[in-house]
């Protein structure tokens, strides 16, 4: 994409720079208006947890041509970013090879496994008897961390990441083509398995770890350039972009370091034990980063401080998990309403929120006639119609500059598509399936907005948790925000009578169920982070 086009687009030519620099590399999805648009990649079958492993992956794994940064969101910028992730192969046959697809198990896998079992047995100092039901414990307990499955064959399955032991690249099996090479030793299964499709860890992690690491790379002076003059980032104004980097870092590797350090444990003595069946060259291959477009700063600096708020939090190591999956699925919902709606590129028409956008939500228990059910309805139309339209006109643009081949349906794979369904995996768009889709805001998605946006122990207004909700999101719970909210999304008649109609007492009772709300008096409420504090 050009700068004739960018003008076109009233896009500022800043948003033709990627991070990290491509200059003198092949480009990738040249014929793609999403990629394009959003940076290479997000993928529409692409899950929450694998997000977030992903992102985990390149966070930990060693980066660039000297293979350090271990733990790091330093990368070298002058060229395509390179990081050395860890396969797993041998962890992987042993923990999933037995419950995986029958029809993608190769005969010298089968061998490999048994193998495997017999090198186990030979490490351990117990009876027959008991060897067998300590590989049977090892199995049942590495199988209960498993993070995606489906129906997948078994290299190509993944852990939850719980800890470095756990972590992975994703692997392919392309079982067609070792069945017509005929191999017949487990070393010649080595040129069989893949580690090129991101078909599953499909690079959208590697979009979040970007993000972060553009950021980090930037000086207070330029993130603050982007939220000065607007009172609704007032407490943001004291934060330091090194002192932040540092503390996520730290955050992440005591997380990853410290979290079930048995299961940890286990998984190195098989992973020692099971050497013989390891690939070398599999697992010292090296794995080429994406990029993503340098406007990301924005969101990622509000994705950085959720993260922060997260991680160093006291909760326990599976209650972050599961904050930073939904966290991982929100920040990619907020960068495609954020990049779509700079093509737009509207003058700050939501005054208190820099991403120009609203999702309005509702009680998922609202009935079907009540007003803000059905402006919530009507925002998730027009957030679909915004996210369709911006890769429609990148595809026009690219058209005008002689481009040919546009592949308009890949595009709605890795962007269009991908708003509805992450926003119905995570429940913040019901139903999932049928008419009336809309957005909801559930009590679980409510605990993360306060975990995510109040630091542990911090006590703010009602007011202001409502005016952050909508600062880090464009959500619209109070009564200035909902009004904002309306009217872009309504008529001035349907503003005053959805308005009329609107009702936030139910936010109130989800908050007060959750723990989080101190009434003080009628008209004075307050929000208070108290889950993940240590205790005295």
């Amino acid at each position: 994409m050009n700068s004739e086009m960018v003008e076109k687009m009233n896009i500022p030519f800043s948003s033709l720079d990627r991070f990290p620099s491509v200059k003198g590399q092949k480009e990738d999805g040249k014929n793609n208006p999403a990629i394009q648009l959003y940076g290479r990649r997000y993928f529409k079958d692409q899950t929450s947890v694998e997000y977030l492993a992903e992102l985990l992956l390149v966070f930990l794994s060693p980066k660039g041509d000297d293979q350090n940064n271990e733990y790091s969101f330093s990368i070298a910028n002058d060229k395509l970013g390179k990081y050395w992730p860890k396969a797993k192969t041998s962890l992987k046959l042993f923990s999933f090879f037995s419950g995986s697809k029958l029809e993608t198990r190769h005969p010298e896998h089968q061998i490999a496994y048994l193998q495997a079992l017999t090198a186990l047995k030979d490490n351990m100092d117990f009876s027959d008897n008991e060897k067998d039901n300590v590989i049977r414990l090892f199995q049942s307990l590495l199988g209960g961390f498993v993070g995606v499955s489906k129906n997948r064959t078994w290299v190509a399955q993944n852990f939850l990441p719980l800890s470095p032991s756990l972590i992975a690249r994703e692997v392919g099996w392309r079982h067609s083509d070792a069945i017509k090479a005929g191999i017949n030793h487990w070393s010649e299964a080595e040129q069989h398995f893949d580690t090129s499709s991101h078909m599953f860890m499909a690079r959208g992690g590697e979009m979040l770890f970007l993000q972060l690491s553009h950021l980090f790379s930037k000086s207070d002076t330029t993130i603050k350039s982007y939220f000065e003059n607007n009172t609704a980032y007032k407490h943001l104004s004291d934060v330091s972009n090194s002192s932040l980097k540092q503390q996520i870092e730290d955050g992440l590797k005591s997380l990853l370091t410290g979290a079930v350090k048995p299961v940890a444990e286990i998984a190195s003595f098989i992973e020692k034990s099971l050497e013989q069946l390891s690939f070398d060259e599999l697992e010292k291959k090296e794995a080429s980063l994406g990029w993503v477009p340098t406007t990301t700063i924005p969101e990622a600096f509000l994705f950085a401080i959720e993260l922060n708020n997260i991680v160093n939090s006291s909760l326990s190591d599976l209650e972050k998990l599961d904050l930073l999956q939904t966290l991982c699925s929100m920040q990619v919902l907020r960068n495609l309403c954020f990049q779509a709606y700079r093509t737009e590129h509207r003058n700050n028409e939501v005054q208190p929120f820099i991403g120009q956008y609203a999702w309005v939500v509702s009680d998922p228990k609202t009935p079907p006639d009540n007003g803000i059910r059905k402006i919530a309805q009507k925002s998730f139309e027009q957030i679909e119609e915004v996210l369709y339209r911006a890769l429609s006109n990148v595809s026009d643009m690219m058209a005008e500059s002689g481009a040919t081949d546009i592949k308009m349906n890949d595009a709605l794979k890795h962007g269009f598509q991908i708003f509805r369904k992450t926003a119905k995996d995570i429940g913040l768009v019901i139903p999932p399936a049928g008419q009336g889709q809309r957005f909801v805001l559930t009590p679980k998605l409510l605990r993360f907005l306060v975990i995510s946006l109040i630091e542990p122990g911090q006590r703010v207004r009602l007011t202001e948790f409502y005016k952050r909700v909508f600062a880090h999101y464009g959500i619209a719970l109070g009564e200035l925000q909902l009004a904002t909210a309306l009217s872009q999304t309504s008529n001035q008649n349907e503003s005053q009578q959805y308005a009329i109609a609107a009702d936030t007492t139910w936010v109130e009772e989800s908050l007060q169920q959750g723990g989080f709300l101190v009434e003080l008096s009628d008209a004075v409420s307050i929000v208070v982070n108290l889950v993940g504090m240590e205790q005295s």
